[in-house]
């Protein structure tokens, strides 16, 4: 597919790149990475940071009613907005450029837009979504709120709705903003890939082509607790031991699904947790994620199934997405951007969620760009990328943010 666009004026990578380091010392401890939870104190200092280089780049400025930040260009001729975004805040000890790529991108192409006096159809937002980590225990808060996906019951029992009023808020306004599939031409969004693929492949951009959906459970399997000294092994009734048989199994079946399906068990708690005590309890999580709503239903099957056939056991849903699919039109333009600057690109699905998904789901037309991180490493303080990847990833977005302007 061929699409017809007028070259792209060049991003400043060096503005960028400069804004990338300034924000990354919000909230940074040395030696641990970066503590800027949804609307913590350093979340809010970089918001108010944020606010100030919009405003130096002559954006109109909205804030909503659960903070997210809009920065907007007029278009000519005031249509739906083509809109840019991602999120500043970062999980306790994160690096520099989960979600704040994505966003000071699209602040760079709106700056390279409007320095070029380049004639825009429609208006161009970018949007720094609050608390997409999950400080609240619900993740994606800002963008699902912005399309009223969420209620105010959820952002009242999570504890959202208190800290938006420790942070200036009203969360009785919390949804006086919200908007519809119809108020959007399309969602974009930069991001570091969080994962090895494109390293490893030697690709220089990665074309988002899904976003996994994930289904995360709490299991509890109960047994006896009695001394560790005196209670011989035949007759003992170790919660610990009666769970670890699915601790091999789940891999097994998960690899058995799909090759591009993931299954993890991330936390585990025994109790009474002493060393001289059986385990009477053992809690733990069960995580799966796939972009094939099929692979989710099978295996969840699977465990409900296993742990009906024995004593003591117990299965809650505790968090539930679906899969998203991206616009096969976004990820051709993705392709010819990447085919005008002659960089490599690789068609693949993300792993991990991102406030993308929440436009798929709301209807709007919606596509991903990834550039590499070194190692693949990410939600931590050595996440990297260079300067040169994060100009890669903001001239394709520039490119595909025209393209969508002349769709």
């Amino acid at each position: 597919m061929t699409i017809e666009c007028p070259s792209p004026p060049l991003i400043n990578q060096d503005r960028l790149w400069r804004d990338l380091k300034d924000l990354g010392e919000i909230g940074r401890r040395a030696g641990e990475g970066l503590f800027r939870p949804g609307l913590s104190r350093a979340d809010l200092e970089a918001k108010a940071w944020f606010k100030e280089r919009l405003l130096d780049a002559g954006l109109e400025v909205i804030e909503d009613g659960v903070l997210n930040q809009i920065g907007r260009l007029p278009g000519k001729r005031g249509k739906q907005p083509v809109v840019v975004g991602s999120h500043l805040d970062t999980v306790p000890g994160g690096g520099s450029y989960d979600g704040a790529l994505g966003v000071l991108a699209g602040l760079e192409c709106t700056r390279t837009l409007k320095e070029s006096g380049a004639d825009l159809d429609h208006d161009l937002e970018v949007i720094n979504f609050s608390d997409e980590e999950g400080a609240h225990g619900i993740g994606t808060v800002g963008s699902r709120a912005m399309l009223g996906l969420l209620s105010k019951t959820e952002l009242d029992s999570c504890g959202f709705s208190q800290s938006l009023a420790r942070a200036g808020g009203n969360p009785d306004q919390a949804f006086s903003r919200v908007r519809g599939a119809e108020d959007f031409k399309a969602y974009l969004e930069l991001h570091i890939e969080q994962g090895k693929v494109l390293e490893s492949r030697g690709d220089q951009i990665g074309v988002v082509s899904a976003i996994v959906g994930i289904k995360r459970y709490k299991v509890t399997v109960t047994g006896e607790p009695g001394h560790a000294g005196t209670t011989p092994m035949g007759l003992r009734k170790d919660a610990l031991v009666k769970a670890a048989p699915l601790f091999t199994l789940l891999p097994q079946w998960v690899s058995e699904q799909h090759p591009e399906m993931v299954g993890t068990i991330g936390s585990l708690d025994l109790l009474p947790g002493a060393p001289n005590v059986i385990p009477a309890e053992c809690s733990f999580t069960v995580e799966l994620r796939s972009v094939r709503q099929v692979d989710l239903d099978q295996i969840q099957k699977r465990l409900l199934k296993y742990a009906k056939a024995k004593s003591g056991w117990s299965v809650r849903m505790i968090y539930n997405t679906s899969p998203a699919d991206l616009s096969s039109e976004l990820m051709d333009f993705t392709g010819q951007a990447c085919e005008d600057l002659e960089l490599s690109c690789h068609r693949m699905p993300s792993g991990a969620g991102h406030d993308a998904r929440s436009f798929a789901v709301a209807g709007v037309k919606t596509g991903m760009i990834f550039v590499p991180c070194t190692q693949g490493l990410s939600h931590c303080p050595v996440e990297a990328i260079t300067k040169d990847q994060a100009a890669r990833g903001c001239q394709v977005l520039l490119h595909n943010i025209l393209s969508l302007m002349r769709a």
